[in-house]
């Protein structure tokens, strides 16, 4: 997925920053863009400290403007870092610690009377067994830092409540992948709403939050929740349109967030629309790279700098065209062994761009044991409208073939 990381870092340079990389290593498609490196690692409290005296000491040397991150693990070291420096959205760390725990920020936007699912923060079996019995079933049960719709369980009944347990137990750990360090073995066990799913995109700075779209999420039929087609602008009626920026802009006023972009999601059901998660970054899924300045919107990449910087953010184009992100998914473990139709998929209308994430040779693995592995390739097209888009994301990836053994 670095084309959504090289979009964010060729936006920085050709706004003219200067860019600094904060972590323990520089990969190498970002040294093109760099200008420094502070080699420093932030997962935990005694490296945050360490890290924080690093930056104090680089920050009197040479001041930073501001910082930002586009990806979940660097929220609250970016809000941290923000605060310890004076820079934009340092007030809001506390704002951006609550959107990163799914279970306190269910808990802060309950107190703001902001619509969410019924949900219970879960730590053991008791508590588990007790939120069951309170809330019911079908039921959602997913780690309280968790991202990208990783470690999502489905409960449809109370003879599976304790073997979702145990699975989540074992395959939403920080020992089955360091994904799952953030708040580990804290669960949110929540009601399962269905309706239509979008997710709210847009930037605040100084207070201010403005909005730039509405997406359309798509999400696989399946036990645990695989996203697997974005398409912008969501297609929606002007209410139902309304009803998800209202309900997103509350959310993100309930939390205090600051000098960030966010992607909020939303369920409108039929008993009204309800916030099933906030994000203090930009949406992923190639939403802010690639959806939503193809559909003729706003370069959020841009305002997102921008607001983290203190600079003015000027929101608001008006899409006139359709784009789609949808991935190719695994239905079975293996090995990925060749592909067909690739040549032919990418030159066909309007597709924008064809990335394969599974080369021969690669092991393919499928939901619980890894909740990326099955991810084959993904496909981003424009169209005339979201509608076109989407017709034409299906027929690109309708003419792939990967023979998995």
């Amino acid at each position: 997925m670095y084309e959504q990381k090289i979009s964010a870092y060729a936006t920085a340079r050709r706004l003219g920053h200067r860019i600094t990389v904060i972590g323990p290593e520089l990969p190498e498609w970002a040294m093109p863009f760099v200008s420094g490196h502070v080699k420093v690692a932030t997962d935990t409290v005694t490296e945050m400290a360490a890290a924080l005296d690093e930056l104090r000491r680089c920050h009197a040397i040479d001041p930073f403007d501001g910082v930002v991150t586009f990806w979940d693990h660097g929220v609250v070291p970016a809000a941290e870092i923000a605060a310890a420096l004076g820079l934009p959205g340092g007030q809001a760390a506390e704002g951006a610690r609550t959107a990163r725990n799914k279970a306190a920020m269910r808990e802060r936007l309950a107190t703001h009377d902001v619509p969410c699912p019924a949900s219970a923060r879960v730590s053991d079996w008791p508590e588990l067994a007790a939120a069951a019995g309170r809330i019911g079933y079908p039921a959602i049960y997913k780690p309280t830092g968790g991202a990208g719709s990783a470690g999502i369980f489905r409960i449809d009944s109370a003879d599976r409540l304790r073997p979702v347990y145990e699975e989540a137990a074992v395959h939403a750990a920080p020992d089955a992948d360091t994904f799952f360090a953030y708040f580990p073995h804290e669960f949110v066990y929540e009601e399962y709403v269905t309706g239509r799913e979008v997710s709210v995109e847009g930037v605040v700075s100084a207070g201010d939050i403005r909005i730039s779209g509405v997406t359309d999420k798509m999400v696989a039929a399946d036990a645990y929740f695989t996203e697997y087609q974005n398409s912008f602008p969501a297609r929606l009626s002007e209410d139902e349109r309304r009803e998800a920026v209202d309900i997103a802009t509350r959310a993100v006023a309930a939390l205090g967030l600051d000098a960030c972009g966010f992607h909020v999601e939303v369920m409108l059901t039929p008993a009204g629309g309800k916030v099933i998660e906030v994000n203090a970054r930009l949406g992923g899924g190639f939403i802010a790279s690639h959806l939503v300045p193809l559909a003729g919107g706003d370069d959020l990449l841009a305002a997102a700098l921008d607001a983290a910087t203190g600079r003015p953010v000027l929101l608001g184009a008006r899409p006139d065209a359709g784009s789609c992100n949808r991935y190719l998914l695994a239905d079975r473990p293996g090995t990925v062994r060749a592909w067909e139709g690739l040549d032919q998929a990418r030159d066909m209308p309007g597709v924008v761009e064809l990335g394969v994430l599974k080369k021969a040779g690669d092991p393919v693995a499928l939901p619980p044991e890894n909740f990326f592995a099955h991810q084959l390739a993904h496909v981003v097209t424009r169209g005339a409208d979201a509608d076109e888009a989407v017709r034409r994301a299906e027929d690109a990836l309708g003419v792939l073939r990967c023979r998995i053994d």
